[in-house]
């Protein structure tokens, strides 16, 4: 109970402090490396000591790795489509394209919540999966990062829904521009990830 109530003020005053100072706070520490510790990297890293993040796997049986792709990438930089998640602004940042491929490989970038006062970094990996025993379809797998690039402890959702909102279909209520994906979760390191907190008027608040 004291450790509760003592998280709970940190919490409430941390709501109220400037976000300038905590940012500032925040790049006192070590820079973050893209990927640090990962072989070969997965999340695009935090310039905070602390911070929130989701880390998942997500399967899309029946759609190559290109279609998934595409349809990120198309929310990404398509200005007439709306973020669910009260209305953030994303931003496409980097591709890595597979040299033996010619296919993309990783797509990185950037949400800056509704508010306008918090950014987000994200990564996806794509990796091909086999089309199957029956010879069905080809199947994709995609390893997602979203990293806070402030001090924070809880982000109510908010990394979870930087990722899911970029490849969630019209089930989830969210508007599709090409492909209605189906998909499938995995959370690595992913604890927050209420997703009916990803479908969202804007408030005034972090999200």
């Amino acid at each position: 109970k004291p450790f509760s109530f003592l998280l709970s003020m940190f919490l409430a005053t941390m709501k109220t402090f400037p976000v300038s100072i905590i940012c500032a706070l925040a790049l006192l520490s070590t820079p973050g490396v893209r990927g640090e510790g990962d072989n070969p990297p997965t999340c695009p890293g935090s310039p905070a000591w602390k911070h929130a993040k989701c880390v998942m796997t997500v399967k899309f049986p029946g759609a190559d790795c290109s279609t998934v792709q595409s349809e990120i990438s198309q929310r990404l930089n398509d200005k007439s489509w709306i973020d669910p998640h009260n209305q953030g602004t994303y931003k496409q940042n980097n591709i890595d394209i597979d040299a033996s491929s010619g296919s993309v490989s990783v797509v990185e970038g950037e949400r800056l919540t509704g508010d306008g006062k918090y950014t987000d970094k994200f990564m996806f990996t794509f990796v091909d999966g086999d089309g199957g025993a029956d010879g069905g379809a080809s199947s994709c797998e995609v390893s997602a990062c979203s990293e806070s690039q402030c001090f924070s402890v809880l982000d109510f959702s908010t990394n979870f829904c930087n990722l899911r909102n970029l490849y969630c279909n019209t089930k989830d209520g969210c508007p599709v521009i090409e492909h209605d994906l189906e998909y499938e979760e995995t959370y690595v390191n992913c604890s927050q990830n209420k997703k009916s907190d990803c479908i969202a008027q804007r408030i005034s608040s972090s999200q």
